[in-house]
């Protein structure tokens, strides 16, 4: 299969790199927490949880993956006894998923190593570079909206 022509267009090519730079971030990030206790996926997990309990169709939608990898997700995570299964109030055929005390402690662990680790590869560029980085944030936050919400 052959790569699609760019075209000549600008949305395209601006496209094609932020995707180069997102996979670079996604693999730095992951190097990072190589030794973590925890996977990326299954921090990412704790932290959707942070705002309270979700069921586990919203949690599978947000995270872009079938229900079955889900629970498969949630099943290691509550083995490990850093989330735990309940029951909607208002439907008990809905089963929910919240983060315990030690899955929060972990996550903020695992957050830390992870801001400390940016933290120090931000003072290896210069405050140019620095301030180029926070100008384009919030655009990022408009990029990372649902469509029709920016």
């Amino acid at each position: 299969m052959t790569a699609p022509e760019n075209s000549g267009d600008p949305g395209r090519e601006l496209a094609e790199q932020l995707n180069r730079r997102l996979r670079n971030v996604v693999l730095l990030l992951r190097q990072v927490a190589a030794d973590e206790p925890v996977t990326s996926q299954q921090a990412s997990v704790l932290g959707s949880l942070e705002g309270g309990p979700l069921r586990m169709t919203a949690l599978a939608a947000e995270h872009g993956v079938r229900l079955p990898t889900m629970t498969a997700q949630v099943n290691r995570l509550e083995r490990d006894g850093l989330v735990t299964r309940g029951r909607d109030g208002q439907d008990a055929r809905v089963v929910t998923v919240e983060i315990t005390p030690r899955g929060r402690t972990l996550l903020l662990a695992t957050r830390e190593r992870r801001i400390a680790f940016l933290t120090g590869r931000l003072a290896e560029l210069g405050e140019e570079r620095r301030a180029a980085i926070a100008a384009a944030l919030p655009a990022l936050d408009m990029l990372f909206e649902p469509p029709g919400r920016t």
